[in-house]
């Protein structure tokens, strides 16, 4: 309460507004993610589908452009959104030459895996493909190791042999496998896993941070010329059998739904760089797994896709291995030591948990 001229408390309702939005702000934000998420992977694997815009090259290469120049006007009307660009304190100084030894090969990194990721729509459901991604952390934890940056303990043995069994569980439980989306999914998330490697290394191993947005407006257009050039290739001097281009009437036939992808891209950049600014980067990796259960739940109740029973107890555990890695990864153990004690204390005197 605060004091008015005639001595008497004001009320403090603009504050508890305040604090009502904020917190409506903070719950909003991973809702907004969550659902950005899995809209642009409903959209993309419908786009996919033969009877649609079966093109990946074309599609990402869209996205590449389109979200270059979405930032760009983004970057004029809000710049705060782009420290590592225009803040003077946190700018990041790129040189002709960071730009080929460094966002050259995470650009092509990302570049493939982006393709590759929405080519696998082509060949397994939705809610596999997700289940598959789930075993990323055990790609990212072998290369980073082989790389010298994660450090061994038996703990992340321990989670990741067990996720290892849940995503095998997940692979032979499903009715319709199919080798071929398993392998592109396989190498898409390997290509996913080196370029985050690659950013640790090459971009935060010297020193040059690069937030959400700005990491956007610096990979996008160099990935857009890298599958443009694989396009002109594909035109100019040798058709590549892996490439298929549609023509005009069938790009304009789903111009709408291409466009809704693409507006949903850029849409679910901003919101991530938001995301980061305001939340930890913990709370955004378990929204990523909450998304990751809201994608598998909508494509077996929505979408009607198939999952078996050794799917649900395979994902299951692999969701409880995310969340023990992420734990682990942050606390240096399972579960916090705060929470250990007050389960301990809890057990040893019932009546101190029923005090609080």
């Amino acid at each position: 309460l605060t004091g008015t001229e005639d001595g008497e408390a004001a009320p403090l309702a603009p504050v508890r507004r305040n604090k009502r939005a904020e917190f409506l702000f903070y719950l909003a934000l991973p809702a907004v993610v969550i659902t950005l998420s899995a809209s642009l992977i409903r959209i993309n694997q419908m786009l996919m589908g033969a009877q649609h815009f079966p093109y990946p090259f074309v599609l990402v290469t869209s996205h590449c452009y389109f979200c270059t120049v979405f930032a760009l006007i983004l970057l004029w009307l809000r710049p705060t959104l782009f420290p590592a660009l225009r803040d003077p304190d946190k700018k990041v100084e790129l040189s002709f030459r960071c730009y080929i030894t460094s966002i050259l090969p995470i650009a092509l990194c990302f570049a493939v895996s982006l393709v590759l990721s929405n080519v696998a729509y082509k060949y397994c459901t939705v809610a596999f493909l997700q289940m598959i991604k789930e075993g990323n952390i055990m790609v990212i934890f072998a290369m980073t190791y082989a790389f010298g940056i994660e450090t061994f303990a038996w703990t992340k043995l321990g989670i990741l042999s067990v996720m290892l069994l849940a995503t095998w569980s997940c692979v032979d439980g499903e009715l319709n496998f199919n080798i071929a989306g398993f392998l592109i999914q396989v190498t898409a998330g390997v290509c996913e896993a080196m370029k985050t490697i690659l950013q640790s290394l090459l971009l935060a191993g010297k020193g040059f941070k690069l937030d959400p947005m700005s990491l956007v407006l610096t990979l996008m257009p160099m990935c857009g010329l890298l599958l443009s050039g694989v396009l002109i290739f594909h035109i100019s001097l040798m058709p590549l059998s892996f490439v298929a281009l549609p023509s005009w009437d069938e790009a304009w036939a789903w111009r709408v739904l291409i466009g809704a992808s693409i507006c949903n891209a850029f849409a679910l950049n901003v919101a991530i760089a938001v995301f980061l600014k305001y939340l930890s980067p913990v709370v955004y990796i378990l929204t990523g797994n909450i998304k990751d259960i809201v994608v598998v739940c909508m494509s077996a109740f929505l979408i009607g896709e198939t999952i078996s029973s050794l799917q649900i107890l395979g994902f299951s555990l692999q969701v409880l291995c995310v969340f023990g890695w992420t734990s682990y990864k942050h606390n240096g153990q399972l579960l916090p030591k705060d929470l250990l004690l007050e389960a301990f204390e809890a057990e040893k005197n019932p009546e101190s948990l029923a005090a609080k």
